[in-house]
């Protein structure tokens, strides 16, 4: 995949979280507007793992979007803050996979119900990841080449 289809998929994840996350936030607060054609959502947005100290867990959720998508314009406005944007980023989607990847535990095993919205959720933050993996590992492999001799 060339450098400018893994941004653009990096960005087009991204906002697709955006608008997942902000959806999430928005059932929290107005449940009626839920809408869930797979799975009780209902019991999981209900559930006590809803909420961290009170604080719905979309929210955390969209502002590490938004958080991506600073780094992701950040890459692009500032060139010299590639690097640093890049592992940055791993670093988020890194921790994100894996609260995802906890909460569809609590779904499947505690909650006993399966929302849709987390599903999806958490497959964006995947994918997000495996492409700053390799984000990453192209700036490793770039870095890590020797300059030739003068």
């Amino acid at each position: 995949m060339s450098s400018t289809r893994l941004a653009l998929a990096s960005l087009g994840l991204t906002v697709l979280g955006i608008a997942v996350a902000v959806y999430m936030v928005y059932i929290h607060y107005q449940e009626s507007a839920l809408i869930c054609g797979v799975g009780d959502c209902a019991k999981v947005q209900t559930s006590t793992y809803a909420e961290v100290a009170g604080i719905p867990i979309a929210w955390f959720g969209l502002i590490m979007y938004l958080a991506l998508l600073g780094l992701w314009i950040g890459k692009r406005a500032i060139p010299a803050m590639t690097d640093l944007a890049t592992v940055g980023t791993f670093g988020i989607t890194l921790a994100g996979t894996l609260y995802v990847a906890y909460l569809t535990y609590l779904e499947i095993w505690v909650i006993e119900a399966i929302c849709q919205w987390c599903v999806t959720f958490a497959i964006i933050t995947t994918l997000l990841f495996l492409l700053s993996a390799l984000q990453l590992w192209r700036l490793f492999i770039a870095t890590s080449v020797p300059d030739e001799p003068s």
